[in-house]
């Protein structure tokens, strides 16, 4: 068995055979998908894709590039999607000082309140290291 724990299957690139390629899945072993968000709107794909795919589930979050609008709201929205059924951590979160897309600053405290988020939520969190 094979259980794929960070995948992105909602990216634009997969838009041409993103249904041919999860359909083969299983036939490949693989039983289980984690499809992760990097923003809000990634998330809620990885929801819509764990709701048609009885194998998938889903991880919300805010990647460290993705941090430029973020905002308490977002926290909110981020708390009201992990009530899924299917979400089953906080991710992709963490700090990434090699592109610096956001301010070191920025990323350490939204790092800090996804972790606190999911600590409250009791889910695990996949981070981006």
């Amino acid at each position: 068995m094979y259980f794929e724990s960070h995948a992105h299957f909602d990216d634009k690139r997969f838009k041409e055979d993103r249904e041919e390629l999860l359909g083969l899945l299983p036939s490949c072993g693989i039983e289980y998908v984690v499809n992760v968000g990097c923003d809000v709107k990634s998330s809620k794909q990885s929801i819509r894709l764990a709701e048609q795919y009885d194998y998938i589930y889903a991880a919300v979050g805010i990647h460290p590039h993705e941090l430029y609008d973020i905002s308490s709201q977002t926290i909110e929205e981020l708390r009201r999607l992990s009530q899924h059924k299917k979400v089953v951590a906080i991710g992709e979160i963490g700090l990434d000082y090699h592109y610096d897309f956001s301010p070191r600053e920025v990323q350490k405290e939204w790092f800090a309140r996804q972790i606190a988020l999911a600590r409250e939520l009791k889910l695990p969190i996949i981070i981006h290291d």
